[in-house]
C-alpha cells in the first residue's frame, strides 16, 4: 500500500480465472470498528479515494477479493497502514467562535476561514478530540463541504481539541485548535421559573454518535431506544440496564451504499417509540424508524411485545411491520431528513402518526403519499387513512384533557410552529411558512406569512430547534397544570447574553396561547416524557436522561 494526500494505493498479485475484483476498506479509529466500504477494481492496483483514506494520522484496514465466473469471492487477509501527517496549518487557522464556558450538549461553532482561497471542491474532514486521549475518537470524520462546522460537545469534564483536514492551493493541511474543558453544566442542580424552584438529576447513557432516539415510561422506569435501534432501561434508582435485542433496520445493509454516511450521521435513524400496556407484565412497543429494503429508503412503523415478568425486561425477537410509508426514498437523494414520526394512541386498534416530508416538500400536498402528512393507522391491518397535510417536520404530538391534538414541527429558517391538528387541516408546507427559504437572497409578499392555510397557534421566529411536547398533569408541577412543555435542540433566544437550550413552558386557555416562558436548561433536548410521579424525563444532549423535578431545597446536598 502506499498512502499520499487523500489517496490510498493498494496492488496485490493478480489472479488467473479472476473476472474482477473487489476492494474494501474501513477505518480502524473510534469507538469502535467503521463498516467496511466496498469498491469494484478491475486489476491491481486500485487507488482509493475515499473522505477519509488519509486523514492526518488515523488507522485503518484493506481487503481484496478476486471475483470468478459464477460471481463468487472471498476475501484476503486484511493489512493495516497509518495515514501521514499532513502539513501543519498555522496555529491560529481554526477560529473557535462560540465562548466559553462549554456544556456538555452545547453547539460549538468553529471555523477555517482564515485559510482561503481552499482549493477546487475542497472537503473538510472534521473531528473533536479528547485532549489527553490517543485518538481523535470522540466525534471522528465528519465530513462537510464548508469550512464553518457546528459541533455539538459530548466530553464530559473532558479539554477538547478540534482537528480539520482540508486542501489549500492544491496541498493538504491539518490544523488543531484547543476548545477547553467541557463541563456537565453551568447551572446543575437548580432551575428558577416563574412559578416554581426545579432541581434536576442527571442520568449518562451510552448513545450512538447519531442524532434521534425517544424515551416512553415502564411502569417506574424509563425505555430508552438510540436512534439506531439499541435498547436499554432506566431504572428509578439510576441504573441503566442493557436490554437484548434491537429494532430491525437493516443498518449493516445500509452501510455498504456509497450514501450510507450521510444517512448513518442522523438522517437514517429511529423517530419515536410508544408503549401500550396488555397485561401487568405484557407491553407492546411500536417504533417509528427507517429501513433499509437493500435498494431503498423506507419510512417504517413496527411493532413487538415487551415482558416485564421478574422485574427483567425482555424484549421478542418477532417484529411485526405495521405500516410503510410511500414511497420508498433513494438514498442519494438524503431523503431521511426531516423525518417527523411522533405518535399516539387513539382508541384501542389505532394509532395516531405525524410524518415529516423526508426533504421532498412537494409530496406535503400530494394526497398520494404519506410524506408530510398526519395519519391514522389501523394496527392490525395497516390500512391508513389521511387526516390532514401540509406538514414539513413534525417533532412532537400531544393530547390534552380535552381531546386536543398539539404538534410542534420545524420551519425552515425560522417559524417552527405549535400547530392544533385538526381532520382536514391543510397546514400550508410547502407553499408558505412564517421561515424563510434556506440559501436564498430574495424577498415577495408571500415570504413570512401563513396566508391561505390553517395558521399555528404560536411561532417562534428565530427558530428553536422545537422537539418534543407534552402535556403537564400536575402530579408533578401542580401550578403548571395543562400547560404545554415543549422541548428544543437550538440555542436561539431572544435576550443578550443568552446561551444553552430551553424547555418552554406555554400557558394556554382553552385553545389560545397566553404566554410563553423559556426555561434555561443548557443542553439540546430531543424527547420529553411524563413520569407515574411527575417528574418530567428529557433525552437530553451528551447521551444524558434528566429528571426534572420540584427543588426540595430542605433535602438538596
Amino acid at each position: 500500500m502506499d498512502a499520499s494526500d487523500r489517496r490510498l494505493a493498494v496492488s496485490w498479485e493478480p489472479v488467473e480465472g479472476a473476472t474482477g475484483y473487489k476492494v474494501a476498506a474501513r477505518l480502524m479509529n473510534g469507538v469502535e470498528p467503521f463498516a467496511w466500504a466496498e469498491r469494484q477494481a478491475e486489476s491491481p492496483p486500485y487507488v482509493i479515494e475515499e473522505r477519509w483514506a488519509t486523514m492526518s494520522g488515523l488507522e485503518y484496514e484493506v481487503r481484496a477479493a478476486s471475483i470468478n465466473a459464477d460471481g463468487q469471492s472471498e476475501w484476503s487477509d486484511s493489512v493495516s497502514a497509518t495515514a501521514p501527517a499532513l502539513r501543519p496549518a498555522p496555529p491560529d487557522a481554526i477560529r473557535i467562535v462560540t465562548s466559553g464556558p462549554y456544556r456538555v450538549g452545547d453547539i460549538m461553532e468553529v471555523n477555517v476561514g482564515s485559510q482561503r482561497p481552499f482549493a477546487n471542491r475542497s472537503t473538510f474532514i472534521w473531528s473533536v478530540c479528547d485532549i489527553d486521549g490517543p485518538q481523535c475518537d470522540l466525534l471522528p470524520l465528519v465530513e462537510s463541504q464548508s469550512y464553518i462546522r457546528f459541533i455539538s460537545l459530548a466530553m464530559d469534564g473532558k479539554e477538547a481539541q478540534v482537528q480539520v483536514d482540508y486542501d489549500k492551493e492544491g496541498l493538504s493541511y491539518t490544523a488543531t485548535a484547543v476548545v477547553g474543558a467541557v463541563n456537565p453544566s453551568a447551572s446543575d442542580g437548580v432551575i428558577e421559573t416563574h412559578l416554581h424552584t426545579l432541581g434536576w438529576e442527571a442520568v449518562q447513557i451510552e448513545l450512538d454518535r447519531a442524532t434521534g432516539g425517544a424515551i416512553e415510561p415502564l411502569g417506574n422506569d424509563l425505555l430508552i431506544v438510540t436512534p439506531w435501534g439499541r435498547i436499554a432501561l432506566a431504572r428509578s434508582d439510576g441504573r441503566v440496564e442493557q436490554v437484548e435485542g434491537r429494532v430491525p433496520m437493516n443498518l449493516g445493509g445500509l452501510q455498504g451504499h456509497p450514501n450510507s454516511e450521510a444517512f448513518s450521521s442522523g438522517l437514517f435513524r429511529v423517530a419515536d417509540i410508544l408503549l401500550r400496556q396488555r397485561t401487568e407484565t405484557l407491553w407492546e412497543l411500536f417504533v417509528t424508524h427507517h429501513y433499509f429494503t437493500g435498494e431503498c429508503v423506507l419510512f417504517r412503523l413496527s411493532s413487538t411485545t415487551v415482558l416485564t415478568e421478574g422485574g427483567t425486561p425482555s424484549l421478542s425477537p418477532s417484529w411485526k411491520t405495521v405500516f410503510d410509508a410511500d414511497p420508498c426514498m433513494d438514498p442519494a437523494g438524503h431523503g431521511g431528513q426531516q423525518a417527523g414520526g411522533r405518535m399516539l394512541t387513539d382508541g384501542s386498534d389505532h394509532l395516531l402518526i405525524v410524518v415529516g416530508d423526508h426533504n421532498q416538500g412537494e409530496l406535503a400536498q400530494h394526497t398520494g403519499s404519506h410524506l408530510g402528512k398526519f395519519v391514522r393507522v389501523d394496527v392490525e391491518s395497516g390500512a391508513t387513512e389521511i387526516l390532514a397535510l401540509g406538514l414539513r417536520n413534525p417533532q412532537g404530538l400531544a393530547r390534552d384533557a380535552d381531546g386536543n391534538l398539539w404538534e410542534t414541527e420545524h420551519g425552515p429558517r425560522g417559524g417552527d410552529e405549535l400547530n392544533l391538528l385538526e381532520p382536514g387541516g391543510n397546514y400550508g408546507w410547502p407553499t408558505v411558512s412564517y421561515g424563510t427559504p434556506y440559501g436564498e437572497l430574495r424577498y415577495d409578499e408571500s415570504i413570512g406569512k401563513h396566508e391561505g392555510f390553517v395558521k399555528p397557534r404560536f411561532a417562534w421566529t428565530p427558530g428553536i430547534g422545537v422537539s418534543a411536547i407534552v402535556v403537564n398533569d400536575k402530579r408533578g408541577f401542580p401550578l403548571w397544570e395543562d400547560d404545554l412543555l415543549v422541548a428544543s435542540l437550538s440555542g436561539a433566544c431572544q435576550e443578550a447574553g443568552c446561551a444553552g437550550h430551553a424547555l418552554f413552558r406555554i400557558r394556554r386557555d382553552g385553545t389560545q396561547v397566553r404566554y410563553v416562558e423559556r426555561i434555561e436548561l443548557g443542553r439540546r433536548i430531543r424527547d420529553l416524557a411524563i413520569m407515574p410521579d411527575g417528574r418530567i424525563a428529557a433525552l437530553a444532549g451528551g447521551g444524558r436522561i434528566l429528571f426534572i423535578s420540584l427543588f426540595d431545597a430542605q433535602h438538596a446536598d
